[in-house]
C-alpha cells in the first residue's frame, strides 16, 4: 500500500476508474477512448478517510484528487486548500510533501506514471529559426562554441562577500534588526534601495520610515533578503563588454525586471505564494544567459553571428542558470525556475509554484511587448490552470494586469534604480 493515513483505508479500494473520470484530468483530456480504457484498466480508485495523511512517494504511480478536499500545510507558509472541483485538481498531487490532511472523506485516482508523458508534445521550447546542417560553416562554429561552453569554459558569477554576510545574519535567529541594518549600511546603494522600497507606494506603509532599522522591521527578513539578492543580480548586468553584447545584457535586464514585476502580481492572486519570492524568481529566471554572454567576449566569431549566439543561449542558459544559483546556495525551487523557465508544457502538480508564475509572467510580458508570435497562448500552458485558483481566463488575466499597470511600472522602476 502506498498510503499511510490516520485511519484504515476503506475496504472498497482497488476498483478501476471509468474512462470518463480520467478524461477530466489534464494529461488525458485529449486521449482516444481506446487509450483511456487501457489507462483505466491499469489505474485504481482509493478511498481516503478524513484526517492526517502522509503519502509515500512511488515513482511508478501518481495520484489525483477525484472527490473531496485536501489541505497542505508547509512549514512557514499559509495552508493551501485543494478542492476536487478546482481546475488544479486535474493535475497530479505532489507526494514529496508532508502536512497533508483530508478535511472530508476523499477519493483518489492512482494512475501509472508512464501515461503522464502522453500529455506532452514533442518540444515545448521556442525555436530560434536557425537550421543547422552538417556541412554548414555556421553549424561548425555553433558546435565548436557549444563544446567550449559545455566543458565549463566560462566563469560563474561569485556571490559578493557582503551579501553572504547579510544572508547569514538573516538566517541567524540570534541577530536583531539593528545588526542587519548595520550590515546593509556598509553598501550605500543597498541602503538607499531598502529605504526607497520601504517608502514606496507598493509597500503601502502606515507612514514614512526614517531609519534603516525601522525599514528592516517593517519589511521583514524575507523581503530584505529578496532586496539584497535583487541588488546583487542587478550588478551582474553591468558590463564593460563590446557594445553589441552590452546592449543584449541591458535588454535582458529590462526583460527580467518586467517578468519579475508581473510575477509579483500573479503571485498575489494565488493563495500560498509569496509575491516577494515571486519577484526574485522572475529576476533569476534568465540568469544563465549572463555567464554565456560574458564568455562570448572571448569568442569574436560568435559575436559576428548574433543568430548563433541566440541559439547557444537558448540551448544552454537553463543548465548554466541552475549551476549559477546552486553556486550561490539558492534553494532547489529557485534553481528549478532557472532550469525550466521555458518549459511551457511542463505538467507540474496540483499545487501552484513559482515556476508556474514565471512561465505565465513571461508570456504576459511577450504579449505586452509584441514578441509572443513564436510562443504558446497564455491559456495553452498547464500553469495557467493552477494560478489564481484556476479562475483566470485569458481576458481576465490580461485585464488584471492592465489594472495593475501603475504598480507594475513602479516595481520595474524600483528594480531599475
Amino acid at each position: 500500500m502506498i498510503l499511510r493515513a490516520s485511519k484504515k483505508i476503506a475496504e472498497n479500494d482497488g476498483h478501476h476508474p471509468s474512462p470518463g473520470r480520467l478524461r477530466r484530468l489534464y494529461p488525458y483530456a485529449e486521449q482516444h477512448e481506446t487509450m483511456l480504457r487501457t489507462i483505466a484498466a491499469h489505474s485504481e480508485v482509493i478511498e481516503l478517510p478524513a484526517g492526517p495523511w502522509q503519502p509515500r512517494p512511488e515513482p511508478e504511480h501518481c495520484l489525483f484528487l477525484d472527490k473531496g478536499r485536501l489541505q497542505l500545510a508547509r512549514p512557514g507558509q499559509p495552508p493551501f486548500y485543494l478542492d476536487a472541483d478546482q481546475p488544479a485538481a486535474a493535475f497530479p498531487l505532489p507526494l514529496d510533501d508532508t502536512g497533508w490532511k483530508a478535511l472530508i472523506p476523499c477519493r483518489l485516482l492512482r494512475v501509472p506514471t508512464r501515461y503522464l508523458e502522453l500529455s506532452r508534445g514533442a518540444s515545448s521550447r521556442t525555436e530560434t529559426g536557425i537550421e543547422l546542417t552538417e556541412d554548414d560553416a555556421e553549424a561548425d562554429l555553433y558546435l565548436e562554441c557549444r563544446d567550449e561552453l559545455k566543458q565549463g569554459r566560462f566563469e560563474l558569477p561569485a556571490m559578493p562577500e557582503l551579501a553572504v554576510r547579510i544572508g547569514k545574519a538573516l538566517d541567524d535567529p540570534n541577530t536583531v534588526n539593528a545588526d542587519i541594518a548595520r550590515l546593509i549600511q556598509l553598501d550605500p546603494a543597498l541602503n538607499a534601495r531598502v529605504m526607497r522600497v520601504v517608502n514606496s507606494a507598493a509597500c503601502a506603509g502606515r507612514g514614512r520610515i526614517g531609519s534603516l532599522q525601522q525599514a528592516v522591521a517593517r519589511l521583514g527578513r524575507q523581503q530584505v533578503r529578496n532586496l539584497v539578492f535583487s541588488c546583487i543580480i542587478k550588478d551582474l548586468f553591468r558590463t564593460d563588454s563590446p557594445v553589441n553584447l552590452k546592449s543584449r545584457i541591458q535588454a535582458l535586464w529590462r526583460h527580467s525586471c518586467r517578468v519579475a514585476a508581473i510575477s509579483t502580481i500573479l503571485a498575489r492572486l494565488t493563495p500560498g505564494l509569496d509575491p516577494e519570492r515571486a519577484l526574485l524568481a522572475g529576476l533569476v529566471h534568465d540568469i544563465g544567459a549572463i555567464p554565456l554572454l560574458h564568455a562570448a567576449r572571448n569568442l569574436p566569431a560568435l559575436q559576428k553571428a548574433p543568430g548563433l549566439l541566440d541559439h547557444l543561449i537558448d540551448d544552454l542558459k537553463g543548465e548554466v542558470g541552475q549551476l549559477t544559483l546552486e553556486h550561490w546556495h539558492f534553494d532547489h525551487e529557485l534553481a528549478r525556475v532557472a532550469r525550466h523557465a521555458e518549459d511551457w508544457q511542463r505538467l507540474g502538480t496540483a499545487i501552484p509554484d513559482y515556476l508556474d508564475v514565471v512561465l505565465l509572467a513571461q508570456l504576459h510580458a511577450a504579449v505586452g511587448q509584441g514578441t509572443g508570435s513564436r510562443l504558446p497562448r497564455i491559456d495553452q500552458i498547464p500553469a495557467f490552470r493552477r494560478l489564481a485558483l484556476g479562475r483566470l481566463t485569458p481576458r481576465h488575466s490580461i485585464a488584471v494586469l492592465d489594472e495593475a499597470k501603475r504598480e507594475i511600472a513602479e516595481i520595474e522602476d524600483l528594480l531599475h534604480h
